[in-house]
């Protein structure tokens, strides 16, 4: 039974119940139905599911949606890996350089950062670029620098070998006049 914390949801249960077993035997006559009427009905159906959802929020709390004061979370994640060649001739098969060979590399597995392609996450414009240098970047460089922030751009020793822009588009018709800007 009911108390008067519970009720509101119940009723609203109840009320999707009843609406719920009308939608099926609406369904199961099939063509004898009008259509006005099937889809009078279907709206219905789909605002008691609503108010059902709004009452169980009331009585349980709605922790699924976020606030509406917070903005979005936007967060930048730049990574640096540094390579050694092991077989040149496979690596620079085409003749264009060690540039051009890392970022088909990346353009043929689709992103370089491919454990951050979750459900959770849309994934921005991105921006990388390919250094030729003599020796790899260690997290203590950072302690040591003038600015840090340097290390992650071209540093003096090195020589920028590539640059890959993957801007996001706000429609395939804007990413597609890009391209032809690009060619």
């Amino acid at each position: 039974m009911a108390n008067d914390i519970t009720r509101e949801a119940v009723d609203a249960g109840e009320h999707l119940l009843s609406i719920l077993r009308q939608h099926i035997d609406v369904v199961a006559a099939g063509a004898d139905v009008r259509a006005a009427d099937a889809e009078e009905l279907d709206t219905r159906l789909w605002e008691a599911v609503a108010d059902y959802g709004d009452a169980l929020d009331e009585l349980y709390g709605d922790d699924d949606e976020p606030a509406d004061d917070l903005d979005e979370l936007t967060f930048t994640v730049r990574t640096r890996y540094d390579y050694t060649v092991l077989d040149e001739k496979a690596l620079l098969g085409s003749g264009d350089g060690i540039g051009a060979a890392v970022i088909k590399l990346i353009e043929r597995a689709g992103k370089p950062v491919g454990a951050l392609e979750v459900d959770a996450l849309e994934t921005g414009s991105g921006l990388v670029t390919v250094h030729l240098n003599n020796e790899p970047l260690l997290a203590d460089d950072f302690s040591s620098a003038d600015e840090p922030t340097d290390l992650l751009l071209v540093a003096p020793n090195e020589q920028l070998a590539s640059v890959l822009d993957e801007p996001v588009y706000e429609s395939r018709a804007e990413a597609e006049a890009a391209a032809k800007l690009q060619d």
